[in-house]
């Protein structure tokens, strides 16, 4: 008795079940400004970053962000969470001189010196 054994060469093994597809986490307001915060800071903005305005427009982000001395505008694509555009630009100054409690203490401190110095130099000057 003979007998003949064919043997299939084993093919590709695969997987019954199907991989599960990476989502991409839905973005609202707060996970697109810290993120736009943390991409501001690797670029070098470190100081205080606050936000004033984020809006939906399509699928585009447009956060607005105020530093100490810039102003940002960063947009960032909904679909796949990446930054698609930023401007950084420093602010204007609208008013050369501020009245701050701090300016107007400095300002008053100022005036008492001139006024005790001119009192003392007219006493000297006999007027």
């Amino acid at each position: 008795m003979t007998e003949t054994v064919q043997e299939t060469p084993p093919g590709a093994i695969t997987n019954a079940t199907p991989q599960p597809q990476i989502q991409v986490k839905d973005l609202n307001a707060e996970t697109v400004t810290s993120m736009v915060a943390g991409f501001l800071k690797r670029i070098g903005h470190k100081g205080g970053l606050k936000p004033k305005r984020v809006s939906l427009e399509g699928e585009v982000y447009t956060v607005e962000v105020e530093m100490k001395k810039f102003s940002a505008t960063v947009k960032v694509d909904k679909s796949n969470q990446e930054i698609k555009e930023y401007d950084i630009q420093p602010k204007s100054e609208e008013t050369a001189a501020s009245f701050s409690p701090k300016n107007l203490v400095f300002m008053m401190g100022v005036a008492a010196v001139v006024n005790v110095g001119l009192y003392f130099a007219f006493k000297l000057m006999g007027l």
